[in-house]
């Protein structure tokens, strides 16, 4: 059983997710008994700090090896305004849990992307995805996408959440381009992504699962 207090301690970083998926980065300035404060807060996505008082949250953070943990957590006050700080309660021995590796499972939906075109002057090359996954995409093309010697194109993808779209670069892999009736089946493997961005296809993908399972 993980001890808190022995687990987090001042100067620390940590990570901070709302309710919506928003993610934060943090310091531990301060450590009671019962609660934390936390500064030097940047917000990677456009949300309010100050409306996170009263609301849970996960905190993740990297331990020895590596290793990276999370617990589930209340935000309880905000001190001070420049800089802003926030109070959290202190998790309770045995509440913080070791992040398992995720499965990333695909689901079939068609969405924008592009890929770098090596060639200069000559503009990136167009595709719709065939399904996607946290841990990369497939698509279906009429002609051989990539020579022997491209194995790792780079891209944007366009995830559409209702009016608003997500532009995501990545580093990939090809994993294999096979022959079709129609064409080129290929599949790319995400090899740098940021994991805010991995994230945001994780919650599209699992938004898209909960829609079919309705129909």
């Amino acid at each position: 059983m993980m001890i808190a207090l022995e687990a987090l301690f001042v100067n620390q970083y940590v990570e901070l997710e709302d309710a919506e998926g928003n993610m934060l980065v943090a310091q531990i300035d301060d450590i009671g008994s019962y609660s934390f404060q936390i500064g030097s807060i940047l917000s990677k996505h456009r949300v309010s700090i100050p409306g996170l008082v009263a609301q849970e949250v996960f905190v993740y953070f990297q331990g020895g090896a590596g290793i990276k943990y999370q617990f589930k957590t209340k935000v309880i006050a905000q001190n001070g305004t420049s800089p802003i700080r926030l109070q959290l309660t202190m998790p309770q021995d045995g509440e913080i849990l070791r992040v398992q590796k995720r499965e990333y499972f695909r689901v079939p939906v068609e969405l924008n992307f592009e890929l770098e075109n090596k060639q200069i002057g000559h503009p990136n090359r167009q595709y719709r995805t065939r399904d996607i996954s946290g841990g990369g995409l497939s698509f279906i093309t009429s002609e051989r996408p990539f020579q022997d010697d491209e194995t790792d194109p780079k891209g944007i993808l366009f995830i559409e959440n209702g009016e608003s779209t997500s532009m995501i670069p990545f580093e990939s892999r090809v994993v294999y381009q096979n022959p079709t009736t129609l064409g080129y089946q290929v599949a790319l493997k995400f090899t740098k992504i940021r994991e805010s961005h991995r994230d945001t296809i994780i919650k599209f993908c699992m938004k898209e699962q909960l829609k079919r399972r309705k129909l």
